[in-house]
C-alpha cells in the first residue's frame, strides 16, 4: 500500500473541492432541469500516480454527496483496468484509498448492487464492453435483457435508472488514460447522465461533442460568473483576478513536484548509431554493467531490466519474414535479438520475454522461447513473470509499468513509426520511489538506431518538446555514432580528510507536543450539531421520475445532508496535504477519531485546524541532526561530453557546469582545498523543515576545511526569495558545528528579491536568524567569505 505524497493528496483535494463548489453553486449550469455534470481533467507527467489521485479524488467527493455514488471506472487497455482492479481489491496497493468503496468488475455487477445505497460501488470496466451496442452477441450483453438477472431492463438500463429507495443514485465516470476517449464512446456514455467526468491523461484532446456538451458549458459558466472572489476557493482565477476557465476544468500536477518527490528519473541519456543492431545492443549491455556495479556499490536491492522495441514481422529490409524458415534463419527483428541476447551473449532465455504478435508454424516455435502473442489476454501471465530482457512493440506502450526498467533499444531505422517519445514512460518511474548517489541510477538509458543522424536529431526534439509541454524539469543528453563518451564513469580520487555524514530529522520533541495537540482535541459525539451539516442546492439527492412523469426529466431536491465520514479520514487527508513527515508521527488511533461526521461540519472545519497545528509543530520543534554513525558514500560519477578537470576536486573532472558554476568552480580549485559539484537528486542533501512533501535541499557545491563542510548553492539573484531562509543553516553535533551553508549570487543585492546591481558578487549568510548578504569584487573574495 502506497501513502500519497502531498502534491498528490493537494490535486486530489482541489478536484473535490471544485466537485462540491460546482454541484452546490446556486448558478450551476443545467439543461432544463437537469443539471450539468462536472468535468474535470487531471494533466500529469507519466509516473506522477494519476490512478491513486482520482481514487482520493472519488472518496472526497463522496463526502459531498447525498447519496452514496456509483464510480464507473474505465480504460480502453484490459490490462490497464486490471492492475486497477487488482489495486483496488482488498489488500491491493490503493485499497486503502477507496476504503468504504465495493469494488466489482462490471462482468459481476448485479440489480442488488445498483440498488444498495448502504455503500459506495465502484465498477471497472474496459471501453469495449459498451462502445459499440452491435457487441450485444458479445460475452456480457450488457444492452441485452437478461430475465433472470436483470428482469425486464439491460444491464445498462438499470446502471441508468441506479435507484435506491426511490431515489437515483450519482454516478461519477473515471476515464483513465482518457486521450482515447472517442465520440463513441462519449454519447453512449452520455445515456448514463453521470454527476461527473474525471479524465486522466499526460496528453488530453477531447472529442468535439463532448467539448460542446459537457465541457463549454461549465467555460461559460466560469466567464459569466458575478462573483469572482467565489472562484479563488477552487483555484481557478486568472492573473488579472477574473475567473479562467481553463484553470477551473483541469488539474495541472507540477511535473518539478513529480520529479522532487522522486517518483521518476532526473534524466535521459540517448545514444544513437547506425551501426548494425548487434552494435548497439552491445553498448546497452555495457551500460547494464556499469548499472549493475553501480547499484551494488550503493547496496540497493535492484536488478536493472533492458526493453527492446523493435518491428515484429518485418525484416530490417522491409520485406515480410517468412516463418516457415528454420528458427536459426528467421530475419524478424524480436527472433534476431533473441538469439543474440542467447547465443551471442550468454543471456539465459528463462530471462527474455517477447511480446508481440510473432508469427510461427505450428510445432516452430523453440520450448525456451517465452512468446506472448495474445495481447491483452496474454497480460497477467506476461506480468506474473520477472523477465530482465522484454522485446515488444508498441502493445506495452501502455499498462506494464515497471520502475526497474532502466534501459532501452529502440530500432527506427528504414523510416521505422515507432515515437520514442510514446515509449519514454515505460523507462521513466524511478525504482524504490528513491534517488540514489550515483546519478547513473537517476538516468533513463536510451540506444536508439537510426538509418540517418537526421532522424536521431528529429527524434530528440520531439522527445525534449514532450517534455518541455509537460513541465518536466529533466536534462536530456545525447551522443550520435561514439563520438564522445556521453555517460563515462569516473571515481572519486582518495583524498585524505574528506568526510560527510547524512542529515537526520530529530522529530522526539515533535511528537510528545503532537501526542499532547491530539489529546486535548474535543470529542464529538455522532449525529450533533457539530457532526452534520445541511447540502445546500440539489446535489443532495436526485429522484428518478420514470415513464409517468409528464416530461421525464429529472427532478432534484434541496433537503438532505451529505454522506458522513470517519473523523479520522478528515484530520488524515488535511495532513496529507500538509505534510507527510507529520503525518508519520501523527496518532489518530484514539476512538474518538471514529464518529462519522460531515463535511463542512464545524468537525470538519476544526479537523482542518487539528491538522495545522500538528504540522506547525512539527516543523517548529523537529531538528536537524548530523549523524557521524552514517556515512555518505561518494560512488561512480557521470562526466559525458565537455567535462572539465580540476587538480583539487573529489572527482577527476565534472560536466554540465553551467555559466557561473564553472569559473566559481575553478575559483574554488584556486584554494587547494577539496570541493566537489555535488549532483541534483541523487547526491548529498539535507532535509527541509519545512511544509510539503519530504523536501530536500541539494547544495551545488561541498568543500571540506578544517574540519568542517561547507555547502555553497550558487544561484542567480533573481532566484533569490524568502525560501533561502529556510536553507541558511549550520548544522551540530553534540554542540559541535560540523556543516555550514551559504548562497551565492552573481551582482550586488541588498535583500532578498531585491533589486540586483551589476558587477561583483554577493554571499548570503545567516546572522541572527536572518539571511544577510555580504558584496565582494572578486571571484577568488567570494569564496574566501564563503569558507570563512
Amino acid at each position: 500500500m502506497i501513502e500519497l505524497k502531498v502534491f498528490q493528496s493537494k490535486s486530489s483535494k482541489l478536484i473535490s473541492d471544485r466537485f462540491g463548489f460546482f454541484a452546490n453553486h446556486v448558478d450551476r449550469p443545467s439543461k432544463g432541469q437537469l443539471p450539468r455534470p462536472f468535468f474535470q481533467a487531471l494533466s500529469a507527467l507519466t509516473g506522477a500516480g494519476k490512478t491513486p489521485i482520482l481514487a482520493d479524488a472519488v472518496t472526497r467527493i463522496r463526502a459531498h454527496l447525498g447519496a452514496e455514488p456509483i464510480v464507473l471506472w474505465m480504460s480502453k487497455a484490459r490490462s490497464v483496468i486490471g492492475q486497477t482492479h487488482s489495486n483496488f481489491s482488498i489488500g491491493g496497493k490503493y485499497s486503502h484509498l477507496i476504503e468504504d468503496f465495493r469494488t466489482v468488475r462490471i462482468s459481476d455487477v448485479t440489480p442488488d448492487m445498483l440498488a444498495d445505497g448502504s455503500a459506495p460501488l465502484l465498477i471497472t470496466t474496459t471501453t469495449a464492453l459498451f462502445n459499440n451496442k452491435e457487441q450485444a452477441e458479445g460475452n456480457l450483453h450488457i444492452y441485452k435483457t437478461d430475465k433472470d438477472k436483470f428482469g425486464d431492463l439491460s444491464p445498462w438500463e438499470r446502471l441508468i435508472r441506479r435507484e435506491t429507495d426511490g431515489v437515483r443514485r450519482p454516478l461519477v465516470i473515471v476515464y483513465d488514460e482518457g486521450h482515447n476517449l472517442s465520440e463513441q464512446q462519449a454519447e453512449i456514455l452520455s445515456e448514463l447522465e453521470p454527476d461527473g467526468y474525471l479524465l486522466a491523461s499526460a496528453t488530453l484532446r477531447l472529442p468535439e461533442n463532448f467539448t460542446k456538451s459537457v465541457v463549454n458549458p461549465i467555460r461559460l459558466w466560469v466567464e459569466e460568473a458575478e462573483d469572482a472572489k467565489d472562484f479563488a476557493a477552487v483555484k481557478a482565477l486568472g492573473p488579472d483576478g477574473d475567473p479562467a476557465p481553463d484553470l477551473f476544468v483541469t488539474t495541472s500536477v507540477d511535473s518539478d513536484a513529480v520529479v522532487k518527490a522522486e517518483l521518476v528519473k532526473l534524466a535521459l541519456q540517448f545514444d544513437g548509431t547506425t551501426a548494425a543492431m548487434d552494435r548497439a545492443i552491445d553498448e546497452l549491455l555495457e551500460r547494464r554493467e556499469i548499472l549493475q556495479s553501480a547499484i551494488d556499490e550503493e547496496g540497493a536491492d535492484l536488478v536493472p531490466k533492458a526493453i527492446y522495441v523493435c518491428k515484429t514481422n518485418i525484416t530490417d529490409e522491409g520485406t515480410q519474414d517468412d516463418p516457415s524458415l528454420p528458427f536459426a534463419k528467421r530475419q524478424a527483428p524480436p527472433i534476431r535479438i533473441w538469439r543474440y541476447l542467447v547465443e551471442t551473449k550468454g543471456i539465459s532465455p528463462t530471462d527474455i520475454a517477447i511480446y508481440a504478435n510473432l508469427k510461427f508454424e505450428k510445432g516452430a516455435k523453440p520450448d525456451e522461447l517465452n512468446l506472448f502473442s495474445k495481447g491483452e489476454s496474454d497480460f497477467e501471465d506476461f506480468t506474473s513473470s520477472d523477465f530482465q530482457h522484454i522485446i515488444f512493440n508498441l502493445s506495452l506502450q501502455e499498462g506494464w509499468d515497471d520502475p526497474s526498467c532502466y534501459l532501452a533499444y529502440i530500432d527506427k531505422s528504414m523510416g521505422s513509426t515507432i515515437q520514442v517519445e510514446q515509449i519514454m514512460g515505460r523507462v521513466l518511474r524511478q525504482p524504490k520511489v528513491r534517488h540514489y548517489q550515483s546519478p547513473l541510477l537517476n538516468t533513463a538509458h536510451f540506444f536508439v538506431r537510426v538509418d540517418r543522424e537526421s532522424v536521431f536529431s528529429e527524434t530528440l526534439e520531439k522527445v525534449k518538446t514532450k517534455l518541455k509541454s509537460e513541465g518536466a524539469p529533466l536534462s536530456v543528453t545525447s551522443n550520435f555514432g561514439g563520438k564522445g563518451k556521453a555517460s563515462e564513469s569516473v571515481e572519486p580520487r582518495d583524498v585524505e580528510g574528506v568526510e560527510l555524514h547524512e542529515i537526520f530529522v530529530d522529530s522526539e520533541a515533535a511528537r510528545k507536543k503532537i501526542e499532547q495537540i491530539i489529546d486535548d482535541y474535543p470529542i464529538f459525539a455522532e449525529g450533533d450539531l457539530n457532526t452534520i451539516a445541511d447540502a445546500r442546492t440539489a446535489s443532495a439527492t436526485v429522484e428518478v421520475a420514470g415513464k409517468s412523469s409528464a416530461d421525464g426529466k429529472v427532478i432534484w431536491s434541496v433537503a438532505g445532508h451529505t454522506n458522513p465520514v470517519r473523523l479520522r479520514w478528515f484530520v488524515h487527508t488535511a495532513l496529507k496535504a500538509r505534510s507527510s513527515r507529520a503525518l508519520a508521527i501523527a496518532d489518530l488511533k484514539d476512538q474518538k477519531f471514529d464518529v462519522r461526521v460531515q463535511v463542512q461540519s464545524k468537525a470538519d472545519k476544526l479537523a482542518e485546524s487539528l491538522a495545522k497545528d500538528i504540522t506547525d509543530a512539527f516543523y517548529s520543534l523537529a531538528e536537524l541532526v548530523y549523524e557521524s554513525s552514517a556515512p555518505f558514500v561518494f560512488g561512480a560519477n557521470r562526466a559525458g561530453k565537455g567535462a572539465v578537470e580540476f587538480s583539487n576536486s573529489l572527482y577527476p573532472k565534472y560536466a554540465g557546469l553551467n555559466k557561473f558554476e564553472l569559473p566559481f568552480a575553478t575559483a574554488m580549485d584556486e584554494t587547494n582545498l577539496t570541493w566537489h559539484r555535488n549532483p541534483v537528486g541523487g547526491g548529498f542533501f539535507i532535509p527541509l523543515l519545512s511544509e510539503g512533501d519530504t523536501a530536500k535541499f541539494y547544495p551545488d557545491f561541498l568543500v571540506w576545511k578544517d574540519g568542517l563542510v561547507y555547502c555553497l548553492d550558487t544561484k542567480g539573484g533573481h532566484l533569490l526569495t524568502d525560501a533561502v531562509a529556510r536553507k541558511l543553516f549550520d548544522i551540530q553535533e553534540d554542540q559541535q558545528t560540523k556543516l555550514l551553508t551559504r548562497f551565492i549570487s552573481e551582482g550586488k543585492q541588498e535583500k532578498l528579491q531585491g533589486a540586483c546591481k551589476k558587477g561583483g558578487y554577493t554571499v548570503w549568510k545567516l546572522k541572527n536568524g536572518n539571511p544577510t548578504p555580504s558584496h565582494f569584487d572578486t571571484l577568488a573574495d567570494t569564496v574566501d567569505a564563503c569558507l570563512s
